[in-house]
Order: C-alpha cells, then structure tokens, then sequence
C-alpha cells in the first residue's frame, strides 16, 4: 500500500490532476495550437506548465524570465481571491502555454524526461495533438483533437 510519499494512489492522483489540467484548459491548448500552425511550426506539440509546480516553474522562468512568471503568478493569485470574479477561469493554476515542433520536442523532451521519449516513436494519431503537461512534480503526454 502507497503511503503520503509514494506508490501507487499517489501517481494515479499524479496523473489525475495533469489530465484535469489538459480538460480544464483545452480551449486555450487548441488555440495555441491553431496559432502554431499559422507561424509555421511543423507538427506542434504543446507544452502545458504549471509555473507553480517546482519543476513546472523550473522550466517557465528558464523560457519567460522571472519577472514574466512571478506576475502571472501574482495576477493570477489575484483573481483566484475574488479581486477579478467577473472573470470565466479554466483552472486555478498559473499556466504556461508554449508550442515546439515535433521534431524539436522529439530532441528536447527526452533530456528533461527521458520516461517520455516514448512518446515521440510515431506522430499523433489524424487529428489530434501532442501535449506535454508539466505539473504535480513530474510530466505525462496526452493527445488532444484540433477542435
């Protein structure tokens, strides 16, 4: 039996909150996704990044810079108190958002991950998506539809 540290109930729960995190913010994934097609990004997979998990952050302050993330975090955390409750919200994290190329995930997600290099054996399946969410102290892969 799994304890508070491990096992697995607490990787179930793992992949748990990453799969609710890719449903809760689909709408802004398919967007992002749309917006790399139109900028000439062959095949883009997204990365979804949770900046306030600790290897999520990680990975968002080395792309965005610290002053980028600390505000969206802080706006963020703003919102989630009420001071913007008018506001539709898909999740209560700060997420980050960003597309790369297959071919270039295929290189890079293997050196952070080396557990998902799995995933990059063969393209997503026709009309869906590559995504790479980084959340709850770790990182899975989903597929997505377009639309």
């Amino acid at each position: 039996m799994g304890g508070v540290f491990g096992g697995a109930e607490n990787q179930d729960l793992d992949m748990g909150v990453r799969e609710q995190l890719v449903e809760d913010c689909l709408s802004r994934l398919q967007d992002a996704h749309e917006e790399a097609l139109r900028t000439d990004i062959s095949d883009p997979v997204l990365f979804l990044i949770d900046c306030e998990d600790r290897v999520g952050a990680t990975i968002a302050r080395s792309w965005e810079g610290d002053d980028a993330v600390d505000s969206a975090i802080l706006a963020n955390a703003e919102c989630e108190h009420g001071e913007r409750e008018t506001e539709k919200r898909e999740t209560i994290a700060t997420v980050l958002t960003r597309a790369i190329s297959f071919e270039e995930s295929r290189r890079l997600v293997p050196e952070l991950f080396p557990y998902l290099a799995i995933s990059f054996q063969q393209p997503p399946p026709k009309g869906r998506f590559l995504v790479i969410v980084v959340a709850n102290g770790g990182s899975a892969t989903f597929f997505a539809p377009f639309s």
